[in-house]
């Protein structure tokens, strides 16, 4: 039977808790589509996520995913090209915006019935040595000589070998020096019990092939066994010592605090542009820092200390960009503020009240400079029935403006330093 593949897409995270019973999506052997629409058949609700974001297909028993959103996306980190689809693996990890997604695809497979060999024709364990087949054992009745073949000059005497030296090298009778013949017992009766001792020759190594005898050195240290070889020394001292050993724990934790103070500083900064209606950042498809984006301090760190690619900042060019982009901010904040301050201070110029209380050819009751007073006052009660608005009027506007031409200043002159 053929595999069901279906395809489970998990949000990860914090995250998950904002899409409750949504945070999580099958496809079963079939495609669809992912965004903010809600024509789509998985909504993410989010300002970083287009109508259309994603595109699942599925095809042949395999899952893939198109970009087709305008703010881009990420596969295992890698930033996908838009309109070309992309394979879906077990253990993928997508990007959308700020949210972190896991894939599964789980597959049922039918048991298929164990198959079943013929049983052997014939039994070839008759051919092994040992087995009682084709091998056979020495017959004994070889290993005792034929009186045929003895010479008639043997010594016909029964005691004549005892009467020999040990070791002298006389021959047994038969002629035949093979192992088989140490079993072999043709002495008297009466010596049945006696047993003569046997010499041990002491173990010398075997020769090389390639051994030349007209060459041999007899000399003791040719005839001296070979050492036995040194165990081999093990190569993974050395590359133990030469591995980068682990932050100490102290260390490990400065890290995360500094981390954690990087992101809150650029989170108050986010949030201040939003107030002032100035543009933040989002996710490119490239060279996004994890300082921005990631939602814990464990999880930037861990992404700044991957392998570099493509879609993350890593390393110390992490650090450095949020330090630029805080040094940029507090400059142009700085510019902000005095320009905004500037735009009050000419708002509420006496010039300018006076201007306009001539020209607005209202009868006062106040003549002279009473009427002056009277405008400011009446100005100063309008102003205060909106604050907020009066606060965008009178200092947002302008603060705005000048922070963005101060910002794109300063980014212009730290592109071109490098």
């Amino acid at each position: 039977m053929a595999t069901v593949q279906t395809l489970v897409i998990t949000v990860k995270g914090r995250q998950a808790a904002q899409f409750g019973s949504r945070s999580q999506k099958v496809f079963a052997g079939s495609g669809g589509s992912i965004g903010r629409s809600e024509d789509c058949d998985w909504v993410l609700s989010a300002a970083g996520v287009s109508r259309v974001h994603a595109i699942i297909r599925y095809l042949n028993g395999m899952y893939f995913i198109e970009d087709a959103s305008t703010n881009g996306m990420l596969l295992n980190g890698v930033a996908l090209v838009r309109g070309d689809p992309a394979s879906l693996k077990e253990g993928d990890c997508l990007q959308i915006d700020t949210f972190e997604m896991a894939v599964n695809i789980q597959s049922g497979n039918d048991a298929l019935p164990p198959t079943e060999y013929p049983a052997p024709e014939s039994d070839l364990s008759d051919l092994l040595p040992g087995s009682g087949g084709v091998a056979r054992k020495p017959s004994s009745e070889n290993l005792i000589p034929d009186e045929e073949h003895q010479g008639l000059a043997a010594d016909l005497d029964p005691l004549s070998f005892l009467e020999a030296p040990l070791g002298s090298g006389r021959a047994l009778p038969g002629g035949s020096d093979d192992a088989p013949l140490a079993n072999w017992n043709h002495s008297p009766g009466m010596e049945d019990h006696f047993h003569p001792p046997r010499m041990v020759s002491p173990t010398i190594p075997a020769l090389p092939e390639d051994w030349d005898m007209t060459k041999g050195d007899f000399s003791s240290k040719a005839a001296a066994p070979t050492p036995a070889p040194l165990p081999p020394v093990s190569p993974i001292a050395p590359v133990a010592a030469e591995a980068t050993p682990p932050l100490p724990p102290d260390v490990a934790e400065m890290l995360r605090v500094v981390a954690d103070g990087l992101m809150e500083v650029l989170r108050t900064r986010a949030e201040i542009k939003m107030n002032f209606r100035l543009p933040v950042t989002i996710v490119q498809r490239s060279e996004n820092n994890p300082l921005k984006f990631a939602v814990t301090a464990e999880e930037a760190v861990q992404k700044i200390m991957a392998a570099p690619n493509a879609a993350f900042l890593s390393g110390p060019t992490a650090f450095e960009d949020a330090f630029d982009d805080i040094r940029c901010h507090q400059m142009a904040m700085l510019a902000g503020i005095r320009a905004g301050f500037d735009a009050l201070l000419a708002h509420f110029a006496p010039e300018r009240l006076e201007r306009e209380a001539d020209g607005n050819g209202k009868r006062s009751a106040f003549s002279g400079k009473g009427r002056y007073w009277e405008r400011y006052t009446e100005h100063f009660q309008s102003l205060m029935k909106d604050p907020d608005d009066c606060f965008r009027r009178l200092f947002g506007d302008e603060f705005a403006r000048a922070y963005e031409v101060q910002l794109a200043q300063l980014k212009s002159a730290r592109k071109a330093a490098r």
